[in-house]
């Protein structure tokens, strides 16, 4: 009882670390230029490059801008918010999950380092949607190509999100996100719709309620409120067609029998 008891203590701490660290991630964010993001910013702009062809030229106090394509990768662009959700969700759900102290420092630092890497990869993938779409004659009415823009960088991010979580869930698990236990219909859906929830929770939670706790609906709260309700459809119609899916997979996966080796 003692063992477990020290072995919470220290889950609390590393998460409250975790939570620490995420915070500082948001303020410096908040202060920073496109100078002090060059460790994000540039990598973003190489794969970017290295995918399309395109040529971006770095400018100072700018970011990387392309001249032909009329687009900018600037601090607004960098995908820090993305960075940290990811971060939280990983690390969190990964020493929660452990019953080993001496991973926690490995969960963290493995955390941050996939965070990262995910971060520049998806960021890379929504920047290159948004030079085809800019392209691309589909706008009408209230869909803009600001609108255009701001909807795929949400569905992006929520889908890589969540495909972030399911991968590490696989991982650390050495199986599907399911337990493979034999469950009945109604705690089998249960456990699917929690699987789901945990990414959904942090991403609206930075997204949102940390803007809230920054007043930024004081400050500029149409501009809030819009922005509020295009992540919250987004994100809810997205959380909702894969939570069917993943549904839909289980019911389609064959099942095991017992005592038999696949």
């Amino acid at each position: 009882m003692r063992m477990l008891n020290r072995m919470n203590t220290g889950k609390i701490i590393y998460c409250l670390l975790v939570l620490f660290i995420a915070a500082g991630l948001k303020y410096t964010y908040s202060q920073s230029t496109s100078e002090d993001l060059q460790w994000i910013l540039g990598p973003t702009a190489s794969l970017v490059e290295a995918l399309t062809g395109e040529q971006f030229m770095k400018e100072q106090n700018i970011g990387y801008v392309s001249v032909h394509q009329r687009i900018a990768i600037i601090p607004g662009c960098s995908g820090i918010n993305f960075m940290i959700a990811a971060f939280c969700m990983l690390t969190i759900s990964l020493v929660c999950s452990t019953n080993r102290k001496q991973y926690l420092t490995l969960y963290l630092m493995a955390g941050f380092a996939a965070a990262y890497g995910m971060t520049v990869c998806t960021n890379s993938l929504r920047i290159i949607l948004s030079i085809y779409l800019y392209r691309a004659d589909i706008y009408f009415s209230m869909m803009t190509p600001a609108n255009i823009h701001r909807l795929a960088g949400i569905a992006i991010y929520f889908v890589c999100l969540c495909f972030l979580y399911f991968c590490v869930q696989k991982i650390s698990s050495g199986r599907h996100f399911d337990t493979g236990k034999r469950e009945n219909k109604r705690d089998n859906h249960k456990s699917i719709f929690v699987s789901c929830l945990v990414p959904l929770f942090w991403y609206l939670f930075i997204v949102l309620a940390l803007p809230v706790m920054n007043q930024a609906h004081i400050k500029n709260p149409s501009l809030f409120r819009e922005h509020a309700m295009y992540v919250l459809i987004v994100s809810f119609f997205l959380f909702v067609m894969m939570f069917l899916l993943v549904i839909c997979y289980r019911s389609a996966k064959p099942k095991q029998e017992p005592g038999r080796n696949l």
